[in-house]
């Protein structure tokens, strides 16, 4: 099978099995999670077929696409998919999460299993297809798409208070991403005018090579274009201030859902700052860049901060999650060759490591029906295969050598602090604080995670009440199997980053290239204006010497 044809398969996989699931219901919930499991199995093997298939050094185009949609003499809008480095990992970091989330709802989930793994299913085509769509529309439609199966799955099989989670999740969301759909129309018909022709295109590939090829619009517009994608992309990441639908969320959400959401839905607010915004938008990124810089500081202080104030296990790693990504932006916005690349690795890294935590915290929950930090103690002795794997996903988010969290890191780290001291403008005393302070956010977060892993795993042996005489068994070759995959992927990263980096370099650099020139033309401009203004007040000194 050729590889366009072999992606379109892997994206509408999971919806066929949806669309099996719906008509198999009637027989019941094991035939619902074998068939998931199935879709989840086959959908991980095309995917990984795609990823051997990819070129090493990279590619703008693997497995294109594409089919007329909707044209007319000045409309273009079409059925255009696609892969690049921009979008391989995420597009396979997907399934691996999908079949994690099934085989963790395995037991939990009772009522109505055919259609909460019919809506699990329907979630991963739309991640697959925001990440490999290449039409403006298209991905709009996929972006829209995926926060409707998330919705029912908070608001049917969430905790206590899901129906407010769900819909703060849906109404955040959904008005950011309309402000986001505006902007992205901005583009397409500014281009369109700019164009000879006049012609309307919505291919995001003809867009960005048109600002590569000059055709920007003016600053100003970019300012308020940018602003507009940021509402969407901001709050989907979350970026602070935008965050606070996100740990009601996560509580509230099956494990499943925490697992998705974590490991891949709030990666399309990083992927659509590299796919819009940065590049499309060179000029406008400059002029926010302190801006967003701070605000992922900001993050990452404030969320490990948070953290450490948590008495609740998923909300301390709901709070985690975002201080996380943080980093993830930080290493973005940097607009470094290290800097971008860490960023990206890391938006992987954070999908393994917070993806396997609540997978963690969902199987704790499962024996113990408790997310109360002090209702627990000494559990490694208890439970000591899960207490192995909550100890390498804790190792993973706080960067410990040879792990993936800490290539990422010390990668995008790096390159925060080459940009800080290379930054010769009025902006520099800042960027240089911003890095220190993003330094400070790796402490407070070995020191949240370990205090929590000290206080649940080690000392004295304490279960929550009513458990103390009952048998409770460790994890199942089940929940190893869903767990196992996260872990090998974990120690490849940590060890080999430069394999997944090596795909990736090509689209990030391009990606960021108008961006870094525009960046590039103010430092200069910034170091030549002291020495021209400096010479009229030479010329004045020595003509008042004569």
């Amino acid at each position: 099978m050729s590889s366009p044809h072999l992606l379109i398969l892997t994206i509408l996989l999971p919806a066929l099995g949806a669309a099996a699931l719906w008509i198999l219901a009637p027989l019941g919930a094991v035939v619902a999670r074998r068939v998931a499991l199935g879709a989840a199995l086959a959908t991980l093997f095309l995917s990984a077929l795609l990823v051997m298939r990819y070129p090493p050094e990279g590619a703008f185009h693997f497995a294109a696409f594409e089919a007329p949609w909707l044209e007319t003499s000045s409309l273009n809008i079409s059925f255009s998919v696609g892969l690049d480095g921009l979008s391989i990992w995420l597009f396979a970091l997907s399934p691996l999460l999908l079949l994690t989330a099934v085989l963790v709802s395995w037991e939990a989930i009772q009522d109505r299993a055919a259609l909460f793994f019919a809506l699990l299913l329907l979630l991963e085509t739309g991640c697959l297809g925001v990440f490999a769509a290449r039409d403006v529309i298209l991905f709009y439609v996929f972006f829209e798409f995926t926060l409707i199966p998330l919705f029912f799955l908070i608001g049917l099989w969430g905790s206590e208070d899901r129906r407010h989670a769900a819909m703060k999740f849906f109404i955040y969301t959904l008005a950011g991403s309309v402000l986001t759909f505006l902007g992205l129309l901005a583009i397409v018909i500014w281009h369109a005018q700019a164009s000879p022709d006049g012609a309307m295109t919505f291919s995001i590939d003809q867009l960005t090579a048109a600002v590569k090829s000059g055709v920007s619009m003016p600053a100003q517009w970019q300012c308020w274009i940018f602003l507009a994608l940021f509402a969407g992309f901001a709050i989907k990441v979350p970026l602070f201030p935008f965050h606070t639908w996100l740990p009601l969320a996560h509580v509230q959400a099956p494990t499943a859902g925490s697992v998705f959401l974590a490991g891949i839905l709030l990666k399309i607010g990083g992927y659509g700052f590299l796919r819009f915004s940065i590049p499309l938008l060179p000029d406008a990124t400059v002029i926010f860049l302190p801006w967003l810089l701070w605000l992922s500081v900001i993050g990452i202080v404030y969320g490990a901060l948070v953290a450490l104030a948590q008495t609740d296990i998923k909300r301390l790693i709901a709070y985690s999650s975002a201080s996380h990504l943080g980093f993830c932006m930080l290493g973005l916005f940097s607009l470094t060759a290290l800097g971008v690349q860490g960023g990206a690795l890391q938006l992987v890294n954070h999908g393994l490591s917070t993806g396997g935590l609540f997978a963690l915290v969902g199987m704790l929950y499962e024996r113990y029906h408790t997310r109360e930090i002090s209702d627990y103690g000494g559990l490694a002795k208890k439970l000591p295969v899960l207490a192995f794997f909550m100890l390498v996903f804790t190792f993973s988010a706080i960067g410990l050598p040879g792990l993936n969290g800490f290539a990422g890191e010390f990668i995008l780290l790096t390159g925060v602090f080459q940009g800080a001291w290379l930054t010769e403008t009025s902006f520099f005393p800042q960027y240089l604080l911003i890095a220190v302070l993003a330094v400070l956010g790796v402490v407070l977060g070995a020191w949240y995670m370990l205090w929590l892993v000290q206080r649940v795993f080690f000392g004295p042996l304490k279960e929550p009440a009513g458990h103390e005489h009952h048998a409770v068994a460790d994890l199942s070759v089940r929940e190893i199997f869903a767990l196992a995959p996260l872990v090998v992927f974990v120690v490849w990263i940590g060890l080999q980053p430069g394999f997944f980096i090596k795909r990736m370099a090509t689209s990030l650099t391009s990606a960021t290239a108008n961006a870094v020139q525009t960046l590039d033309r103010e430092a200069t401009a910034a170091t030549a204006l002291p020495a021209a203004t400096a010479l009229p007040v030479a010329e004045e000194a020595l003509t008042r010497a004569d």
